[in-house]
């Protein structure tokens, strides 16, 4: 029983196994289906970039065509507001005239009404009087009535003077108040003008910051795209004729007067610049094999301008990563870094250590992906070192 259990045992492991040989090829993806992926994918960020641009773009040309809109509002706002300001101007000299013209028929009627009081007292003295006492003191009958009549056409002319002039008098306070009336009216009209124009400035505000952030966007977006532009022309270029350096993944190599070589301690090449055929893509640099946590020196003097992870600065395939610039256009990257020796803006050296290799971003196993670029094109990093 126990030998029947067992064979059977054998038979299903046996089963199993061929059934796991079999799948593994269908389970494990191939070099060719992730370039395929990786091109689909920076195809497919492409076109949401540059969906993002269009629709950047729009939304500027709409701001654009609203602040020419808003500075022709603004002018005729201004010319609104100069009018109202000459209309303002014009009531104040109508209420200064109407003022002066309002004293002065107060002034004379306050003095005709004086004089008309002083006749009044005498035409009283006068009236106390009898007709006879005013006969006898007359020098003739014709003196009498003379008298007479004279009393009566100074009392007449007195009070249709004082009519006219406490007419006159009321008129000229009618005009002033409606003067007044106007130029408060002329004051509402200039404060609403101001405040339309102060509106209007800030609309003008608000979309003049808008539009620079838009260009700020914009300019952020075309430069991601024309990344994803570069990197989909590197999986999709042609190989090269030649292999840029034969049998450089069997070789050590070692550092010369121009730069140090990056890992002091590791020099064993795993793969160089150039095409990669079974990948699919552009390889922009060189791996060197070594553990995780190996020493990383700068390869020349230099200041640092990036430590971390990409982010949007960089593909996000490099992980962990620091960029180093140094004179007449150079530049070194250093990636799929664990740890790190350094800081942005630092000065190093050539030779001192500034970090520690991984296996993070795009990686099959802990290795060190360096580049050396001039004025920001790629060359190839092992015609800057010597075999070993």
């Amino acid at each position: 029983m126990k030998k029947r259990h067992r064979k059977r045992m054998t038979l299903k492991s046996a089963a199993l196994l061929m059934a796991l040989f079999i799948a593994l090829p269908f389970l494990l993806p191939t070099h060719a289906v992730m370039a395929a992926q990786s091109l689909q994918s920076i195809q497919k960020e492409l076109a949401d970039v540059r969906s993002q641009r269009n629709q950047l773009t729009d939304q500027k040309t709409k701001l654009t065509g609203e602040l020419a809109y808003l500075e022709s509002r603004s002018k005729a706002q201004r010319a609104v507001y100069e009018d109202a300001l000459e209309q303002k101007e014009a009531a104040l000299m109508v209420l200064e005239m109407n003022q002066e013209a309002a004293d002065i028929s107060q002034a004379d009627y306050e003095a005709k009404l004086v004089q008309y009081e002083e006749r009044v007292a005498m035409m009283y003295a006068w009236n106390r009087l009898s007709l006879i006492e005013l006969l006898l003191s007359s020098e003739s009958l014709q003196g009498f009535f003379t008298t007479l009549r004279f009393m009566k056409v100074v009392t007449d002319a007195d009070e249709q003077a004082l009519h006219d002039l406490e007419e006159a008098s009321i008129l000229a306070s009618q005009l002033k108040e409606e003067a007044e009336d106007q130029f408060s009216e002329m004051i509402a009209l200039v404060e609403q003008a101001d405040r339309a124009m102060e509106d209007i400035k800030e609309q003008v505000s608000v979309a003049e910051q808008e539009l620079k952030d838009i260009a700020a966007s914009l300019e952020i977006t075309r430069q991601k795209e024309a990344q994803l532009a570069r990197e989909q022309q590197a999986l999709t270029a042609p190989p090269p004729s030649t292999p840029s350096t034969p049998g450089a993944a069997n070789t050590s190599w070692v550092g010369t007067h121009m730069f140090r070589w990056p890992l002091p301690d590791h020099s064993y090449v795993t793969s160089v610049f150039g095409w990669r055929a079974k990948y699919g893509r552009y390889h922009y640099g060189t791996d060197v094999a070594a553990p995780v946590g190996s020493r990383i020196v700068a390869m020349a003097d230099g200041v640092v301008t990036y430590v971390g992870w990409p982010g949007t600065a960089y593909h996000w395939a490099y992980g962990k990563m620091i960029v180093i610039n140094h004179d007449n256009g150079y530049q070194t990257r250093y990636g799929h870094l664990n740890g790190f020796n350094s800081y942005i803006g630092q000065r190093v050296t050539a030779g001192q250590v500034v970090g520690y290799t991984g296996n993070t971003g795009r990686s099959s196993g802990p290795h060190l992906h360096f580049e050396i670029r001039v004025n920001g094109v790629p060359k190839d990093p092992l015609n800057y070192f010597r075999r070993r």
